[in-house]
C-alpha cells in the first residue's frame, strides 16, 4: 500500500497545476492614435481601457487549453485573438474543455474597437473612436464609451451601457439593456429581456420587446421621433411637460395611464387609446402595446 500524499506535497502539486493551466500574458504593439483594433477572446474576460500611448499593451492570463494569443497586424489596424485548442475531427470538446483566458488590454484613447466574445465578459473604459463594435453570446457586457458611432449585440448577457454617441444600436435576446447618456439616433431591441434607458437630446429613440418591459427616461429634442413597441411588456414614460409632444398611445388588451390628456376606452372590450398635444407638438412620441400596459408620467 502507497503512503498518503502529505498535506504540504498536495498543495504545492496544486499549486504547479494551476501555474501551469495559467500561462502570464504580456505583449506590447505600436499603434497609432486612432488605429482600428480587433479583438476576440472564446472564454474569460476582456478588459479594455483607453490610455495615452500610441501602442496597445496586453497583460493577462493564457486559459489551460488555448493554443496561444496571437497578435497582428500593423500600427493602424491590429487583432488580438485567444486561438482555441486545435478541434479534433468530428469533436466538439476541445473548445468546452479550454479554460478562460483573462485581457486586459490598454488602447489609444481614440482606437475604434471591435470586440467578439463568446463567454466572455466584457468591460470597455476610456475610449473615444470613431466606433465601438461588441458582439457577444453569454458574457455580461459593461461599457463607458465617447465613441460616436455604436454596434452592441448580445444574445443571453446583459448589456450596461454609458456612452455619449450620435449612433448606437443595442440588441439582445434575452439579456436586459441599461443605456445611460446616449444621443442622436438611438435603437434599443430586446425580446424577453427588459430596457431601461435615461438618455437626453436624442433626435430619435426607437425601442422594442417582445415579453420584456421598457423604462424609459430623459428629454428628447424638440423635433424628435420617439417610437416604443411591445407584445406583452409594459411601457413606461418619464416625459417632461417642456417637450412640445404630440403624444399618441394604443393598447390592444392593456391599460393606459397618463398625467397628459384623456385615456379613451371602448364601451365594450378590453383596450385604450390616447391622443395628447403638449405645446406645439413638434415631437411625435407613440407607444403601441397588444396585452403590456402604458404609462406616462412627468419626471
Amino acid at each position: 500500500m502507497k503512503p498518503p500524499i502529505s498535506s504540504a506535497l498536495f498543495v504545492a502539486l496544486a499549486a504547479a497545476g494551476i501555474a501551469h493551466a495559467q500561462t502570464p500574458i504580456q505583449q506590447n504593439m505600436s499603434a497609432d492614435a486612432d488605429a482600428r483594433i480587433d479583438i476576440s477572446n472564446v472564454k474569460g474576460s476582456i478588459t479594455v481601457s483607453g490610455w495615452d500611448e500610441q501602442k496597445i499593451a496586453v497583460t493577462g492570463t493564457l486559459g489551460k487549453g488555448a493554443k496561444g494569443l496571437a497578435i497582428g497586424g500593423d500600427s493602424k489596424h491590429l487583432t488580438v485573438k485567444v486561438e482555441p485548442p486545435q478541434r479534433e475531427f468530428f469533436s466538439w470538446s476541445s473548445d468546452t474543455q479550454m479554460g478562460g483566458t483573462t485581457l486586459d488590454i490598454k488602447v489609444p484613447r481614440g482606437a475604434a474597437l471591435k470586440i467578439e466574445a463568446v463567454s466572455a465578459d466584457v468591460v470597455v473604459s476610456g475610449v473615444a473612436g470613431t466606433s465601438l463594435n461588441v458582439e457577444s453570446v453569454s458574457g455580461k457586457l459593461r461599457l463607458d464609451s465617447g465613441a460616436k458611432a455604436l454596434e452592441i449585440d448580445s444574445v443571453s448577457g446583459d448589456i450596461d451601457l454609458t456612452a455619449k454617441s450620435d449612433k448606437a444600436h443595442v440588441e439582445t435576446v434575452s439579456g436586459n439593456i441599461r443605456a445611460r447618456g446616449l444621443g442622436g439616433e438611438v435603437r434599443l431591441e430586446t425580446v424577453s429581456g427588459d430596457i431601461d434607458a435615461d438618455n437626453s437630446g436624442y433626435r430619435l429613440l426607437d425601442a422594442g420587446s417582445v415579453s420584456g418591459g421598457i423604462n424609459l427616461r430623459g428629454a428628447p429634442t424638440a423635433d424628435a421621433s420617439v417610437a416604443v413597441k411591445t407584445m406583452s411588456g409594459d411601457v413606461h414614460l418619464r416625459l417632461p411637460e417642456s417637450v412640445p409632444a404630440r403624444l399618441r398611445a394604443k393598447t390592444f388588451s392593456g391599460d393606459i395611464r397618463s398625467d397628459f390628456g384623456k385615456v379613451v376606452e371602448p364601451d365594450h372590450g378590453p383596450g385604450a387609446n390616447l391622443d395628447a398635444t403638449l405645446g406645439s407638438g413638434t415631437t411625435q412620441v407613440q407607444l403601441e402595446t397588444f396585452s403590456g400596459d402604458i404609462e406616462v408620467r412627468k419626471p
